[in-house]
């Protein structure tokens, strides 16, 4: 099998569109087109050798860098055994696209000052303060805020299908949102309504010595139905 990122082909075309920084110059030109980075996933994960493929624009091509620094991947396997393998990466540059989508994000997109290995990702007992989401109470208050907001497929509905989805995915310095994936599953579309409901919130980055830094964290959201409705 092929490598593959995390939370898949939609997953890294999601991140791109929220992290996109279109490069103004290019931007006003209305340029557009793509991108494509080509690199090694070693059989450890590691991402390797990365670099342009085929150009577009320099200032384009280092923006794509820039995000493909930011993609976790799965290796390729050769009979269940993890290999190194070549792939590559599209990242598209749409100006007029990008203009409508900057107009109906909902969350803000930081831009922290630069630091020293701002590439590392920490866990988030290695920080001093864990990436929140941007709701009253943050974390504790995750549970209320969705349930208030969650839309119980109507496949899992029908089926009385219960259970707990949980997810893992990084909070970047600019607050979005990267390698979204659900490490337990559930069925009847509960898995889709619990990726789309953390896309939902906007969140806060991990602060380490004062800084902000990549983190991952994990969220797990439970699909319960009320006592009348089973």
């Amino acid at each position: 099998m092929p490598c593959t990122p995390y939370g898949g082909d939609e997953a890294v075309k999601w991140f791109i569109e929220e992290e996109l920084r279109f490069p103004e110059e290019e931007l006003q030109q209305g340029v557009k087109g793509s991108s494509v980075l080509i690199f090694r996933v070693n059989a450890n994960g590691d991402l390797v050798d990365l670099r342009i493929w085929r150009p577009l624009t320099p200032a384009c091509d280092a923006e794509a860098l820039r995000i493909g620094k930011l993609v976790r991947w799965h290796p390729a396997t050769v009979a269940g055994t993890p290999n190194d393998a070549e792939h590559y990466l599209e990242v598209p540059f749409d100006a007029k696209r990008y203009m409508k989508l900057r107009k109906e994000r909902k969350c803000p997109s930081l831009s922290p000052e630069p630091i020293a290995n701002e590439l590392t990702l920490y866990e988030p007992k290695q920080v001093t303060t864990p990436p929140t989401p941007d709701i009253p109470n943050g974390m504790k208050g995750l549970p209320t805020y969705i349930n208030a907001h969650l839309r119980y497929p109507e496949v899992a509905y029908k089926r009385d299908l219960q259970g707990t989805v949980r997810m893992e995915f990084v909070v970047e310095r600019s607050g979005h949102v990267s390698n979204l994936r659900a490490i337990d599953a559930l069925g009847g579309g509960c898995t889709e309504e619990a990726l789309r409901q953390v896309r939902e919130i906007c969140w806060k980055p991990a602060e380490k010595d004062g800084k902000q830094v990549r983190c991952t964290q994990i969220v797990q959201i439970d699909f319960r139905l009320a006592p009348r409705d089973q």
